[in-house]
């Protein structure tokens, strides 16, 4: 029986690497390869093609742009946008074309949205070939244009319910999606054998006695990290003897949020006590080294991955209540939730783990039994064959 060739599209072109590489990677990795050979392609180079051809697996960079989904609500719109959806759909769509003719897979999946890369949703179309859409965070609104292209997927996979909900509500192709919940490998995050934590904070220059708090993320605004920043301003009033590290690299177009964030360090007089690290590759390290873990995205976070790499490490997490968030982490059970961009809350829920630190070794034991049952990497990888099976037939 001839493999089934399943071509993942990573259009992303803001420069960092973020949960859906990730979650590509491990998703490829663990399929069945007596059944289907992946092919994947990236619009630019990242640090993570090197470990996808470690698989063994065929990587095509192609310098390419992802269409803009420019808002059509009227005529006056419309007269607006026309000449860039002809470029980026119509024009694009034949460069595209060659590329899946050269390729020839039986199924694309979009490994981001199907609010972008039109342009491939009208190539597959033309050439009878399958197309697949990972949402993996699009929430507003639906575009004129995306609703007319999302006709033609043959699937949709939302990330979590909430997401889900969201799509079935805009009515956009409902009968045709589902949702798989993002799984994570447990074997890499075994801090037996990681670096040793003395080791990581010695590099990062946090003192064994101080308080590690950690937050991974690129640096960007809908990540929240100056949510955080405020509420070390409360926290450091009890606890004198806490370091934050901000782990990621700021995203194109983010410099500016970058340089509010040190301007509000500087005017809480936090400078010494928050650290960035740049991109890192060690995450499961870091994570190992933190006492707590945040995540404070000030919009809706479709399922961080990272929350579940905190789950794997056993740490109390405070969290963000919004979007998939709360599908991870049972409040008060396996971690705490604040509302969105509020740092007094955020300090509570920081400040309630400090104080009890039995109760938070209880928020990451059962964090890590809640990840082991409900988010495996096995799980994933099914819920997606399912899907390639009933979308094409072996």
């Amino acid at each position: 029986m001839r493999k089934k060739r399943i071509l993942y599209i990573e259009s992303n072109r803001d420069g960092t690497v973020g949960g859906s590489y990730y979650s590509l990677f491990y998703l490829v990795r663990g399929l069945n390869k007596d059944l289907f050979q992946p092919i994947v392609m990236f619009y630019e180079g990242n640090p993570l093609i090197g470990k996808f051809r470690e698989l063994a697996i065929e990587v095509v960079v192609y310098d390419h742009y992802s269409p803009s989904d420019g808002r059509i609500r009227n005529f006056s719109d419309f007269i607006k946008f026309f000449p860039r959806l002809v470029r980026d759909v119509l024009w694009g769509h034949l460069k595209v074309t060659k590329k899946l003719d050269e390729i020839k897979p039986d199924i694309v999946h979009l490994n981001n949205s199907y609010a972008v890369n039109h342009d491939w949703v009208l190539a597959c179309k033309r050439r009878g070939v399958k197309i697949i859409a990972h949402d993996r965070g699009t929430r507003p609104p639906a575009s004129f244009q995306t609703r007319f292209f999302v006709r033609f997927l043959d699937a949709i996979i939302s990330v979590s319910d909430s997401y889900l909900e969201y799509v079935t509500g805009q009515n956009l192709r409902p009968k045709k999606s589902c949702r798989v919940y993002n799984g994570l490998d447990v074997t890499e995050f075994d801090g037996h054998c990681l670096e040793p934590k003395k080791q990581i904070r010695r590099k990062l220059n946090v003192p064994n006695g101080d308080i590690l708090i950690g937050m991974v993320g690129n640096i960007d605004y809908w990540k929240g990290q100056i949510v955080l920043v405020k509420a070390m301003s409360l926290v450091v009033r009890k606890f004198k003897n806490v370091k934050v590290v901000l782990v990621g690299k700021t995203a194109r177009g983010a410099e500016k949020y970058e340089e509010e964030i040190r301007a509000c360090i500087s005017r809480h007089g936090l400078d010494d006590n928050i650290i960035f690290t740049g991109y890192r590759d060690d995450i499961p390290a870091l994570l190992n080294a933190f006492d707590i873990f945040v995540h404070a995205s000030v919009e809706p976070e479709p399922f961080g991955r990272v929350i579940l790499e905190a789950m794997a490490m056993k740490k109390p997490i405070v969290a963000t209540n919004s979007g998939g968030t709360p599908e991870q982490i049972v409040d008060g059970k396996s971690g705490l939730l604040v509302p969105m961009a509020d740092e007094r809350a955020m300090a509570d829920a920081i400040l309630t783990c400090l104080d009890d630190r039995q109760k938070a070794d209880e928020l990451g034991i059962n964090a890590w039994i809640r990840l082991q049952d409900k988010f495996s990497i096995e799980k994933m990888v099914s819920g997606i064959e399912d899907i390639y099976q009933k979308v094409l037939p072996l």
